[in-house]
């Protein structure tokens, strides 16, 4: 641990010489400079090779025809071609794309406010919290493809659990997971209970992060619980709630395990998202520069939706 702490400060030390012209380099300083540019081109060769490489590749690829087993060199343009298809004359895309924006509406509204309103409760004085925030929190940590498969058994139509209880009431079995009406809402409760105590706890660390000073001066001037909400907890949780939005967003945005792992987006695509979607377009039917262009206007949209959320809560949280 030491040596890392003392290779990390000869590396810092010897960027700032780097850019100081009117220091006079000595041979000790041009040694630490040298140290320092050999620490940071390993990982700013790591990040060109590993992540821009793939995405410039990826891109190129997205403007052509390939099918994975011709040459790369012989890949056909098709210039924008594969993104007008995708726009206007794939059905499947557009449903997928709209299957998408409503999970991700659905997830991240139910992880923020159920997260906030459990957040609260474990923060307040109640027999056997910390039992209660590591049930809620086992979720998170369990195998996303183990619990896809458990929901599935519990969600099944003929020998669900939860089938088994509605028949017992007295009331007609419901489909789930097998119901083009019900499918794409079965998933958004799956993935709610299985990341909101990740969410529970973002708030519960904000919650605790907010000064016990600021709410016995609110009770000396005589505000109830729920002023104290609305004008202190709220304003204050503004910059956790720009977190917990903007990284739920682009994780719903991006959902593929959860739904290849129940439905496979079915019944008729009524579950099928566009990372789905683009799976099958790619390793089914050979199709890779379409699929790449779905992977970049998926890029596209994640990012000016996060804009847009970083825009408006961070002026709010920071009172810009």
């Amino acid at each position: 641990m030491g040596s890392k702490i003392l290779m990390t400060k000869v590396a810092s030390l010897g960027v700032r010489l780097a850019w100081r012209p009117d220091i006079p380099k000595t041979p000790l300083m041009r040694r630490r400079m040298l140290w320092a540019y050999a620490f940071v081109a390993a990982p700013v060769i790591a990040l060109l090779v590993f992540l821009l490489g793939p995405i410039l590749f990826s891109g190129w690829v997205s403007l052509h025809r390939w099918d994975m087993l011709s040459p790369v060199g012989e890949m056909p343009w098709r210039g924008l071609s594969n993104y007008s298809y995708l726009l206007s004359k794939d059905p499947v895309f557009l449903k997928a794309l709209g299957n998408t924006f409503y999970f991700a509406i659905g997830g991240v509204g139910a992880n923020t406010i159920l997260g906030l309103g459990f957040a609260l409760l474990l923060n307040s004085r109640i027999r056997g919290r910390a039992i209660w925030r590591v049930l809620y929190f086992m979720p998170v940590i369990t195998a996303p493809l183990a619990l896809a498969v458990m929901f599935s058994f519990i969600f099944d139509r003929n020998f669900g659990v939860v089938n088994n209880v509605i028949t017992g009431l007295g009331l007609p079995r419901q489909p789930f997971l097998s119901g083009p009406k019900q499918a794409l809402l079965t998933l958004v409760f799956i993935a709610v209970y299985q990341y909101i105590g990740y969410y529970i706890v973002i708030f519960l660390a904000g919650l605790q992060g907010i000064p016990q000073d600021y709410y016995d001066a609110a009770q000396v001037d005589g505000a109830g619980r729920i002023q104290e909400f609305r004008y202190i907890t709220l304003p204050l949780l503004r910059p956790v709630m720009l977190f917990v939005v903007v990284t739920n967003t682009i994780g719903a945005l991006q959902v593929f395990d959860l739904v290849f792992a129940t439905t496979g987006g079915a019944p008729a695509n009524s579950s099928m998202t566009v990372v789905l979607h683009m799976y099958n377009t790619a390793f089914k039917f050979s199709r890779m520069g379409r699929a790449s262009a779905m992977a970049f206007i998926l890029f596209a949209i994640i990012m000016l939706i996060t804009i847009m959320q970083v825009r408006l809560l961070q002026d709010r949280a920071y009172g810009d």
